[in-house]
């Protein structure tokens, strides 16, 4: 997998555990409050020991050769915030001259509701070992 001219890589280092962290993405995003459905905006993908955020819109240029650029600005602003608060609850650290802007609201699922809640994803990580 080659993550150069796919968005805007944003490297993070890790302060937890990978898992945690993931599990924590899943439960940041777009919410239907009445269907009880989060769909997750950004997955955590190394590369080369090192660890990179991005929106799913932008890992399906890597798995799909008819892969059309349709990420918004608010996506990016999104994958912003979301990044920004993964850094402000000690999760991962980031340069943060690297996530302006970042004054998105942000949906949170909180871990205590997660099993109300569907989670669907967009994005299919195990796609991106196919292409490694």
């Amino acid at each position: 997998m080659d993550i150069e001219g796919i968005g805007t890589p944003i490297e993070v280092s890790l302060n937890a555990d990978l898992k945690v962290i993931e599990e924590t993405l899943t439960r940041c995003g777009i919410v239907n409050k009445k269907r009880k459905i989060i769909y997750p905006s950004c997955y955590i993908v190394e590369q080369f020991g090192k660890y990179y955020i991005f929106h799913f819109k932008e890992l399906f240029s890597i798995t799909r050769s008819n892969y059309y650029n349709n990420i918004s600005e608010e996506d990016i602003h999104r994958k912003n915030a979301i990044i920004y608060c993964l850094k402000q609850w000690g999760l991962i650290s980031v340069e943060e001259s690297l996530i302006d802007p970042h004054d998105m609201f942000v949906f949170v699922l909180p871990h205590s509701k997660k099993t109300e809640y569907c989670i669907y994803h967009k994005f299919n990580t195990a796609s991106l070992k196919e292409v490694n």
